[in-house]
């Protein structure tokens, strides 16, 4: 369910456009609402990366969301957005309603994550907590 009538509005207004219309800079440049601006894309703006392929690793076993969660303790939609920004291994789909991580991919962001932590603890700018005064 949508949840105000401007974004009905926008999309009906939206999906009424010719092919002509919508092809023309116009159509990009300015929303059919007032004042609604549409965000350019050039080929310098939207650069599409194709991602670096998964590999599993001998034994590997898929893990589901729940056991993921457990293992790196991060909620859903933490890891959701992680996973957005690259900063998390992506997901596998076997299906509509069933999503997957590789054992190993999951593994080596926890080895990851234990290295940068005891890099930044080992490093002098990371020793930046005060300790308090002994009496």
């Amino acid at each position: 369910m949508l949840r105000s009538n401007a974004n009905v509005t926008r999309w009906t207004v939206r999906a009424a456009m010719t092919e002509e219309q919508v092809m023309t800079s116009q159509a990009f440049s300015m929303s059919p609402l007032v004042g609604d601006p549409l965000p350019m894309f050039t080929s310098e703006t939207v650069r599409m990366e194709t991602p670096t392929p998964l590999k599993a690793a001998p034994g590997d076993r898929f893990l589901r969301i729940q056991e993921v969660e457990r293992r790196v303790c991060l909620k859903k939609s933490a890891i959701y957005a992680r996973m957005a920004t690259g900063a998390f291994p992506r997901s596998i789909s076997l299906g509509r309603r069933c999503t997957v991580w590789l054992k190993s991919s999951i593994d080596g962001w926890i080895a990851e994550q234990i290295e940068t932590a005891n890099n930044l603890a080992l490093s002098p700018a990371g020793n930046t907590a005060k300790q308090a005064p002994r009496a």
